[in-house]
């Protein structure tokens, strides 16, 4: 009888852990885990990034469209031959959904990479360290193992 008491609650505690993970909420940002994400996971309904891939000339991006899964980053960096250099513009957006967002920034650069990156750290402050981004709180944002980014070319 003690070993059926045993099996129950056993059994009882595995579907109680099924029924936590079943009921953890898909649309949240998770910390990722796949090899290759080091922000946070995000579903594509949820993180967005929307605007136009040339935007010669300009002094201040044109971002089109964002949705953020919570308080978040525009982050804008010079393009090193497709990866993220100095950041020459920063700009703060709210959880939810922002159009027609410009975004100063300043560089001779012929192109830039904007990324989208969470606002865990202290709030209002860019939290993100390039020598340090696995343990940085403001990391960016990815959907579907690829980090939420667009190169522009602005030159």
């Amino acid at each position: 009888m003690n070993s059926m008491r045993r099996i129950a609650l056993l059994a009882l505690l595995a579907l109680a852990a099924v029924g936590l993970v079943a009921c953890s909420s898909a649309d949240e940002a998770d910390e990722g885990t796949e090899m290759g994400v080091w922000g946070y996971v995000a579903s594509a309904e949820n993180a967005k990034l929307e605007l136009a891939a040339g935007q010669p000339g300009a002094t201040s991006l044109t971002i089109d469209r964002v949705v953020a899964p919570e308080d978040a980053w525009i982050v804008v960096h010079i393009d090193e031959d497709g990866m993220p250099g100095e950041r020459v513009g920063l700009a703060g957006v709210e959880k939810g959904e922002t159009t027609s967002l410009e975004v100063p920034f300043d560089t001779d650069a012929a192109s830039v990479i904007v990324a989208v990156h969470a606002d865990r750290g202290e709030k209002g402050e860019f939290d993100f360290d390039m020598e340090a981004k696995e343990t940085s709180p403001d990391r960016p944002f990815f959907v579907d193992a690829e980090e939420l980014a667009r190169v522009v070319t602005v030159r």
